[in-house]
Formats: structure tokens, C-alpha cells, sequence
């Protein structure tokens, strides 16, 4: 099934869209099945950046402007096809051409947003419930405001960690080039004029062997990974592994608590039953091994246990969660509440972050100042014996 484009008149009117068809007379036959008359008509070829992923931030900011151009009194095919006109993204273009396309043929809104592949599993939810139209700007404003939030907190956690990390990869850097270049000079110096080497200098020069072996063996080690990273590297592996290290462990585990309360605060808001909310919620987790627990329990809701009963068969939710929930149960505010642990879990994320990046920080420039140190005194050392074997 291939995606043409075309430009064509219906009732006087100019339209431009895509149409899905396995051939170009198939395409032309919808086409005028629909009452349009094609101008121009081509085969869309599919590029490697349709591939590309569509980021949080480019997701909320696509949903904003939909929520707005339809408080503006925007009918939805006319703002997905500006939008569609004015996006830089080829792949969110596309999709939205897409959506317009199949709306105008008559499917449902939902459906069509689900097809397009760029969007969270819990719009096309909360999109049946708004089905009529008549919502469709709160659905995309929650939507949107959700996106900015999960973007946020993805965000503050990268700068966190991004200005340890450049130094620390730059601290390296330099002491390659001092291990692999510098001291191997003055040690061959050393070494002409007979002299033994220090210890230290031994010690730098056997670290610089292996890091030439490395750049020679770092091309095979790098197409094995490629190779076998599906055997070497599976999900279920590295997220146990993950898991299994405290700190890492409180920050992922936090990250995904949030995201499930955000989410399923969200859709609950919108009206969607309680089993599909749970469902998508449930799809927001990063976290595959919670993840699967979370889904093996989705027939217990289905069955008519509470949320709280079965959080708390999942045997990872902490006991404040789990308290929050089964309050806001009781009290008839689920929503309000889990808004509350979103927000919490939230801010215990970044606050872990940035409480092991604090400790990180002193650790590496303690780390690079003791290498700084053990590549200065293997050059020293060496330059000492020089200049002592000169006075003599």
C-alpha cells in the first residue's frame, strides 16, 4: 500500500492531501469517488527521515497548535492541513496529511490519530470519548500539556547529567593524547640515553600499549556489538541489571510512577473508563518488566477490583502510592490525587538526579586530578633523570 499525493478540486474548491492505494489508477478511482477532480498526482517515496523519531517536545507543540486553531473555530481537516503545510518534519507532515485524508473519508477521529504512529497510545482513548467534536481542543490541551511534562522532566534530567559528562569525556581525551603521544617520546629520550625508567613512566607506557591495542581492536569489538547486540543486550537483561543498582533503580522507578499517575489522571479526566485508562497508563511505562506485571493484571480491573487492590499486587508501588489511591478512591478525587503522586514522583526524580550529580561532580575532578597527577609524574620523573644526567 503505497501514499500518493495529490492537488485536485471539489465543488470549486482547491484541496491538497494524500490518499493510501496500492496503485495509481486505484488512488484516482478513490479520488473521484470522493467527488474530487485530480490536478496532479504523485507516489510519495519514503525517505530514511520518515524513520526518525518524533520527539515529546515536537508532539506537545503539534497538539497546542491543534487545540488552539480549534478554539479559534478551525474545522479539524482545515488545521491539520495547515499544520501539515507548515511543519518542518516530514514525518509528522505526513502524518497529519494522512489523519486529514482519512478523516474526510469518513473515519473515526481516534482511528485515524491511532494509525498515524507518532502519537501516545492514550490519545486515541481519550479521542473516542471526544468523538463528536465537540471536546476534541481539552482533549489535545490535556494531551499537549501531558507531553510537555514528560519532555520536561526528560530534559532536566539530560542537563543534569550533561555537564559531568562532558568533563569527565574531555578529561579523558586530554589524557590520551598525553598517555599515547607525550610520554612515549620522553621515555624513547630517556631510554637513548640509557637510563632506567621510573616506575610511574613503566606504569603510562604499559597503559599506553593497551590503548593503542584498543584503537586497533575497538573496530572488531564495535561490528561484534552491532553483530550481536540483540543477544548480548536484551531489554529484560539490561533493565534487571539496571534495577539492581540503588540509585539508578529509585530514579527509572520514579520516572515511570510519574508518568503512569500523569497519565492515567489524564485520561480518567477525559472520561475514559477506568480498564482503558488503566491500559494506557500502563502503555506509558518505560520500564518493561513493570510493565508486564501491570498488564497481567488488567483482568482484575476488568473483573471490578480497585485500582489500589491491584497497584499493590504489582508488589512494586510504594506503600504512599498505593495510600493516595486507595484516598482518592474513597473520597471520589482519584484524579486529583493521582495529579498529586505525578507531581511528586516528579519532583523525586529530579531531585535524586540532581542529588548524585552534586556527588558525581567532586568524584570525577578527584578522579582526573589523581590521572593529571600520575601523567605529570611520569613525564617529570623522566625529565629529572634527563637533566640530572646533563649536570653530571
Amino acid at each position: 500500500m503505497g501514499v500518493f499525493e495529490f492537488e485536485g478540486v471539489r465543488e470549486g474548491k482547491r484541496l491538497k492531501g494524500t490518499v493510501e492505494a496500492g496503485t495509481r489508477s486505484e488512488a484516482l478511482s478513490k479520488l473521484k469517488g470522493e467527488g474530487i477532480v485530480p490536478l496532479s498526482l504523485k507516489e510519495r517515496k519514503e525517505r530514511l527521515l520518515l524513520r526518525g523519531r518524533v520527539s515529546e517536545d515536537e508532539v506537545a507543540l503539534l497538539l497546542t497548535q491543534l487545540e488552539v486553531l480549534l478554539r479559534a473555530g478551525v474545522p479539524l481537516t482545515e488545521a491539520l492541513d495547515l499544520l501539515s503545510r507548515q511543519v518542518r518534519s516530514e514525518k509528522i507532515s505526513t502524518a497529519l496529511s494522512r489523519i486529514k485524508a482519512e478523516v474526510e473519508r469518513g473515519e473515526p477521529v481516534s482511528t485515524a490519530f491511532k494509525r498515524a504512529g507518532i502519537f501516545p497510545e492514550f490519545l486515541p482513548e481519550m479521542l473516542t470519548v471526544a468523538e463528536t467534536g465537540e471536546n476534541l481542543e481539552l482533549v489535545f490541551g490535556m494531551a499537549a500539556e501531558h507531553m510537555r511534562t514528560v519532555a520536561d522532566m526528560k530534559g532536566r534530567i539530560l542537563n543534569a547529567v550533561a555537564y559531568p559528562s562532558v568533563v569527565i569525556a574531555m578529561s579523558f581525551v586530554a589524557l590520551f593524547i598525553a598517555v599515547t603521544f607525550v610520554v612515549p617520546r620522553v621515555a624513547s629520550v630517556l631510554e637513548g640515553m640509557g637510563r632506567e625508567l621510573p616506575l610511574a613512566t613503566e606504569v603510562v607506557l604499559l597503559i599506553s600499549k593497551a590503548l593503542s591495542f584498543s584503537l586497533y581492536a575497538f573496530p572488531l569489538l564495535l561490528l561484534l556489538l552491532l553483530l550481536f547486540r540483540r543477544r548480548l543486550f536484551k531489554r529484560e537483561g539490561v533493565e534487571s541489571l539496571l534495577l539492581k543498582v540503588p540509585f539508578i533503580r529509585g530514579v527509572l522507578l520514579s520516572f515511570d510512577l510519574s508518568r503512569f499517575a500523569y497519565t492515567l489522571h489524564m485520561t480518567l479526566s477525559s472520561s475514559v473508563p477506568v480498564v482503558t485508562a488503566f491500559r494506557s497508563a500502563t502503555a506509558s511505562m518505560s520500564l518493561k518488566t513493570l510493565k508486564d506485571k501491570l498488564e497481567s493484571l488488567t483482568d482484575e480491573i476488568e473483573r471490578g477490583r480497585s485500582l489500589s487492590w491491584v497497584l499493590r499486587r504489582a508488589g512494586f508501588f510504594p506503600d504512599l502510592f498505593i495510600s493516595l489511591v486507595e484516598t482518592g478512591e474513597g473520597s471520589g478525587e482519584l484524579e486529583r490525587m493521582l495529579k498529586v503522586l505525578g507531581d511528586l514522583y516528579r519532583r523525586e526524580a529530579l531531585s535524586s538526579v540532581n542529588r548524585w550529580v552534586r556527588l558525581i561532580e567532586p568524584v570525577s575532578i578527584l578522579l582526573v586530578g589523581i590521572l593529571i597527577g600520575l601523567i605529570a609524574l611520569s613525564v617529570l620523573l623522566p625529565l629529572t633523570e634527563v637533566t640530572t644526567g646533563l649536570g653530571r
